[in-house]
């Protein structure tokens, strides 16, 4: 025998201790974790039906107060003046052709005219101009004259404002006021004002400019003299005289073409001629000595010299075979041919020696122009040395004229002329007085105070609902208590008897039961639990409705099932007869089960009522004895349906509930607060119930905007010692005064 606080029963449905079948956390998981979500779409849509009268209420309200608003509110006038602000060019540079410029287009500018347009100086200007300081309509006339002025100033600030077109250089200033022609009259001297200041700040910035410009002058001309008469000065103490030239330019080129380089630049020329005289006879007289010099060939002597003696070398060798050398013919052409080869040495001897002393004139030109240029080189270098402090000078010279000569050119473009020749503010269209008001407007005040409606409207309703914290839905045991919804059974009207409709298949009443019954089915895998608690959180919900209910429906199912009133404070079923023994004397062990177990007038059901009400419920159900009983009469029957008591403030149904094979929570829709729902079954997962679900009693559709279209009323009387009506034996029927009340 299991004498333990939680027993198996027999037929006990093997499930997984993570999750029961309709994949929630099971018994055995911790407690409960609330959701952060307070409202999800359908939520949403249900308060919104739910509380549509005090929507529509608050939509009323706000269209009429915007109404009411409306005709109180006193006309107001708007007129505008556009302005275009055209572009605003500087000059960058000076080029041979005019003077490079840029426009400034850039936003800094136009927002910088935007806020010249809000300052206070042109607002001070406008109330100058029209004398609105003397206007009651802008200042109180009983202040002083500064006080005045003053106040004009800030109320035509507060009605005035700048709008800049997107997208373009325009510009629209606008005024609001009672007065249709003040509302143009505004604008229209603001845009002059605005005009009048902007010419005037060049002006000034002009004259500015001029007086600047002359100072600049003054001391630039003096600067400019100054560095001239260092330049001459420098120039004659180190005796520096320029050469002019048509080329070059700055002071370094004049420097170079002083007398010196001008003198090193000529001997370097001469110099190089020299050279190349000198190599050209260097190479003649070599050519000379080795007899094939140019000169040589072509002097007509020399070439006569050797023809002749090239014929009679030919004849003497001619003549040499016929005749004896010491013939006095051939003696004689031996005579000659020596003479000419006599003649011919000496002829080239004064070519060899006229190159030779051309060869040394030409080295002799050359050492002497060498030495000169050497001299110049040094004599340049020396003055290049002292040229630099002048070219110092001289560029001071040159970047003071350069500068004197720009702010003169400055100096004739400044004038009075040119500070207001140019105007960059035009107006485009002026303002004329409107005709129609633009405040109040009824169509945008109906619309706000509509919105405005509708959000009150919305947030009184959803703050109803916070502050209630109700179970209203099947969504809302599902996502916040985190258990399955088995199903919603509706409230009945008060013209419907409860029990004539759960006699009645048809009905709305005992379809939503045969509902919830089909889900216990589903929800388990062996069709129904072997014993199922059915409790609630308070009195009052209906879970003895929903105990015989599912007796009921299970018994014509052909299920034997046995129905126990375990409410040990309070029972609600009992039968005609008015019994002394039942679950109590069980506990006790005064009788057996099947001693006290009573037929009922539908088939395969029985009752097991309380008996007599013992002195210590919570003793008894804490007695091992309970888990032995429960195994007993599930052993006996198909399926067990236990009424138990509610689970807060009493012990009862946590110690049901852990012997039990499943418990069923039953909820009042909007009948209870969430808070106690959730303690609830926290309790009961503490006591390691395996919760099978929960039902949603007394569900009224019209209200709850989910439309299940269907309702049920009922009550549970906890605390009440009712007594049995009057039925015919073996009748199975609720307690008088209990459940119809309770």
């Amino acid at each position: 025998m299991n004498t333990g606080i939680h027993h198996a029963p027999s037929r006990s449905l093997q499930l997984a201790d993570a999750a029961n079948e309709l994949g929630f956390p099971s018994e055995l998981s911790a407690p409960i974790h609330r959701s952060r979500s307070l409202f999800g779409l359908s939520d949403i849509w249900r308060i919104i039906i739910k509380h549509r009268w005090l929507l529509i209420a608050s939509l009323f309200l706000g269209v009429a107060s915007s109404l009411i608003a409306t005709m109180l509110t006193t006309p107001r006038y708007k007129a505008a003046t556009t302005l275009e602000i055209n572009e605003e060019t500087v000059k960058l540079v000076e080029t041979g052709n005019g003077a490079e410029s840029l426009s400034l287009t850039d936003p800094q500018s136009l927002e910088t005219s935007y806020g010249l347009l809000r300052s206070a100086a042109i607002a001070d200007r406008v109330v100058e101009n029209l004398s609105l300081h003397r206007d009651a309509a802008f200042a109180d006339q009983s202040a002083p004259l500064e006080a005045r002025q003053r106040q004009a100033t800030e109320s035509l600030r507060a009605d005035f404002k700048v709008s800049p077109v997107l997208n373009s250089r325009l510009v629209e200033i606008s005024f609001a006021s009672t007065d249709p022609s003040t509302a143009a009259r505004i604008p229209n001297a603001y845009a002059e004002a605005f005009i009048n200041s902007v010419l005037e700040r060049r002006y000034e910035g002009n004259t500015y400019a001029r007086n600047f410009l002359e100072k600049q002058i003054t001391q630039v001309r003096s600067r400019l003299e100054g560095s001239e008469r260092r330049l001459a000065a420098y120039a004659q103490q180190h005796g520096l005289v320029e050469v002019a030239s048509g080329q070059g330019n700055g002071a370094a080129d004049n420097a170079s073409r002083s007398l010196e380089a001008a003198s090193l630049e000529a001997a370097n020329s001469e110099l190089g001629s020299a050279l190349n005289a000198r190599v050209s006879a260097q190479q003649r007289y070599t050519q000379a000595r080795s007899g094939t010099t140019t000169e040589a060939l072509q002097s007509g002597p020399l070439q006569s010299i050797k023809t002749r003696l090239a014929e009679l070398r030919g004849q003497y060798q001619v003549k040499r075979g016929t005749l004896k050398p010491a013939h006095p013919e051939m003696v004689d052409l031996q005579t000659s041919i020596r003479a000419l080869e006599g003649d011919l040495v000496r002829e080239q001897a004064s070519i060899e020696a006229a190159l030779g002393a051309e060869f040394k004139s030409a080295s002799a030109r050359e050492a002497a122009l060498r030495n000169r240029v050497n001299s110049l080189r040094g004599a340049v270098l020396d003055l290049r040395g002292r040229s630099i402090q002048y070219d110092i000078i001289r560029r001071d010279v040159d970047t003071n004229r350069q500068l004197y000569d720009g702010l003169l050119e400055r100096y004739k473009e400044v004038g009075v002329s040119g500070g207001t020749g140019e105007n960059l503010i035009s107006i485009v269209d002026r303002a004329k007085p409107p005709k129609v008001p633009f405040e109040p407007d009824p169509q945008r005040n109906i619309l706000i105070g509509a919105l405005l409606g509708l959000l009150v409207g919305l947030g009184g309703a959803f703050a109803l609902e916070v502050l209630t914290g109700k179970i209203r839905s099947l969504s809302d045991v599902e996502h916040k208590l985190q258990i399955p919804a088995l199903g919603v059974i509706p409230r009945a009207t008060k013209n419907v008897n409860v029990w004539e409709a759960l006699e009645n298949p048809r009905s709305a009443l005992a379809e939503a039961y045969s509902s919830l019954r089909s889900s216990i089915q589903f929800a388990t895998t062996h069709g129904a639990p072997s014993s199922l608690l059915v409790t609630s959180s308070g009195a009052g919900e209906g879970k003895t409705t929903t105990a015989l209910a599912l007796a009921q429906n299970f018994a014509r199912l052909g299920y034997r099932t046995l129905l126990l009133d375990a409410d040990l404070r309070n029972p609600s079923l009992v039968l005609e007869s008015t019994e002394v023994k039942g679950f109590s004397s069980v506990l006790t062990g005064a009788c057996s089960p099947a001693d006290v177990v009573q037929p009922t007038a539908i088939p395969n059901l029985a009752l097991l009522p309380v008996g007599k009400l013992p002195p210590n419920p919570a003793d008894l159900l804490s007695d091992p004895r309970l888990a032995e009983v429960i195994r007993e009469v599930s052993d006996a029957y198909d399926i067990v349906l236990i009424d138990g008591p509610p689970v807060l403030g009493l012990a009862d149904a946590p110690l049901l509930a852990a012997i039990c094979d499943r418990t069923v929570l039953v909820i009042e829709a909007e009948g209870v607060r969430l808070s106690a729902v959730f303690n609830a079954v926290d309790r009961l997962r503490a006591a390691n119930a395996r919760i099978l679900g929960a039902v949603l009693t007394k569900f009224d559709a019209s209200t709850s905007g989910y439309g299940y279209g269907y309702g049920y009323g009922y009550g549970y009387g906890y605390g009440k010692n009712s007594k049995a009506g009057t039925q015919e034996n073996r009748v199975f029927l609720p307690r008088a005064g209990s459940e119809q009340s309770g």
